[in-house]
């Protein structure tokens, strides 16, 4: 059986476009940044369509309108923060993004600056949101053979900055 398209020339799903328009900010970020635009296309499925779809995902601009950095998070039970931090190999399952518990950044991209201006800003939105206390670790070639991370925490309540 012959398939047939109706093809045309403008998205007409709202969410698709939304979510496109995202992964097109993100890429561009990306490729500024000399680890990250070396990444394969796959790796935006596991690394940002997740934080999309669940709404974690913010992105900063400059004055221009070009998009300088994004920081995406989630909202992790406690066997998922273990295996964050224990293997280099895990990937967050869709699901997982937002099981409920502690906030995790999951990933902080600004490869030409502006990032104390967004950690300022992302306060305000995590305040925003009824959160205490932000957690993040840093997974680098030479730290993830250890083992074992270090994890690091943020107030958010109450700090002056």
């Amino acid at each position: 059986m012959k398939m047939e398209f109706d093809l045309r020339t403008e998205c007409r799903c709202s969410i698709t476009e939304e979510k496109a328009k995202f992964l097109g900010f993100a890429s561009m970020v990306m490729f500024m940044c000399r680890q990250y635009s070396t990444f394969r296309m796959l790796t935006l499925g596991f690394w940002l369509s997740p934080a999309i779809d669940h709404r974690q995902i913010v992105f900063f601009f400059d004055r221009t309108g070009l998009p300088r950095g994004y920081v995406t998070w989630a909202y992790l039970a406690p066997d998922s923060e273990e295996r964050l931090l224990t293997d280099p190999e895990f990937l967050l399952h869709p699901s997982e993004w937002n099981e409920g518990g502690r906030t995790w950044i999951i990933d902080f991209c600004f490869p030409v600056g502006g990032a104390r201006e967004a950690i300022g800003r992302m306060k305000e939105i995590f305040r925003g949101e009824g959160v205490d206390r932000v957690y993040w670790a840093r997974k680098r070639p030479y730290a993830t053979h250890c083992g074992r991370l270090k994890s690091r925490s943020m107030k958010v309540r109450g700090l002056n900055y």
